[in-house]
């Protein structure tokens, strides 16, 4: 496929179109649903693009979409927790465009069950994609943007790492990406490359597969994939330069920030170190500062 010069948009010039204007992104995931409303969106924007999926005729169907907007595309199909598959989207993207701005870890497994309904290929299946694929990824494009002395990783996580039914073992995964996300972007701020993560609800695919009580209250009003993109796009953007090592939640309310885990401020020193001693801490004050546990109404 043919390279158009930087910052050379194909549409209508849209407001924005120019936020990502000669930057080249990777967007993994890209087939369907959030993911190609981010590929889309950057396109939009400016960028060019590498795109993934494991999925060959979905990857195919996003490439001909984004056909209409930009010829500066280059597909890799795969699966990200190929090692070689994920060192190749950082070869292919500077091979093609020059260089590696950005990079959105969208691939993942929307996996939903009990913990009592789990099975071992479920659950190695989900941590395989969504943790060491994750992984993989940040390795090849940190090196690449460290190398560079640029760059903005996106990772996307959920806010079902907080707690949510039927979701203990994505959550999980997707609680290894936050705490990931915060690790990177200490790692990698002297070299002036930005880590973030997007926590996203929309209508998808992956949505529509989880079935606990109570769920159809979590889906009644969320928004569509392409009202998230923005947020994703921004923050590969020269606009965020001064935002590392944040979980930003994008849904049906807006915007907010998630907070990264930490101790209580109340500490309770210990005489000794006995099971009274502990029980008379949390009497004294600890279970004072004990937390809800879940994500929305669930807490």
């Amino acid at each position: 496929m043919s390279v158009a010069g930087p910052g050379e948009v194909r549409g209508d010039g849209a407001a924005g179109a120019c936020a990502l204007g000669g930057k080249a992104v990777v967007i993994t995931g890209a087939g369907r649903g959030l993911g190609r409303a981010y590929a889309l969106d950057a396109a939009r924007s400016g960028a060019a693009l590498v795109v993934n999926d494991l999925d060959g005729e979905p990857l195919e169907e996003a490439v001909a979409e984004l056909g209409q907007i930009t010829d500066r595309i280059v597909p890799v199909p795969g699966s990200v927790a190929d090692w070689w598959i994920a060192e190749s989207l950082v070869r292919e993207c500077v091979e093609a465009f020059g260089a590696l701005d950005g990079f959105v870890a969208n691939a993942g497994v929307h996996h939903c069950a009990y913990i009592w309904e789990e099975s071992e290929a479920d659950v190695r299946r989900a941590a395989e994609v969504n943790v060491t694929g994750a992984a993989f990824c940040a390795i090849h494009a940190l090196r690449q943007m460290k190398e560079q002395g640029s760059g903005s990783l996106v990772n996307i996580t959920s806010g079902a790492h907080i707690g949510m039914p039927e979701m203990s073992t994505y959550g999980a995964t997707k609680g290894a990406v936050a705490s990931a996300t915060y690790a990177w972007a200490i790692d990698m701020r002297p070299y002036g490359v930005r880590v973030n993560a997007v926590s996203p609800v929309a209508l998808t695919r992956m949505t529509d597969n989880w079935k606990a009580p109570g769920s159809e209250l979590s889906r009644a009003g969320s928004p569509p994939p392409e009202t998230i993109a923005p947020v994703v796009t921004y923050l590969l953007s020269d606009a965020a330069a001064g935002i590392t090592g944040q979980v930003v939640r994008m849904d049906k309310d807006g915007l907010s920030l998630m907070r990264p885990p930490g101790f209580a401020n109340a500490v309770v020193p210990l005489a000794e170190r006995t099971v009274e001693a502990v029980r008379g801490a949390f009497d004294a004050g600890l279970g004072a500062e004990l937390e809800h546990v879940g994500l929305g109404h669930w807490t």
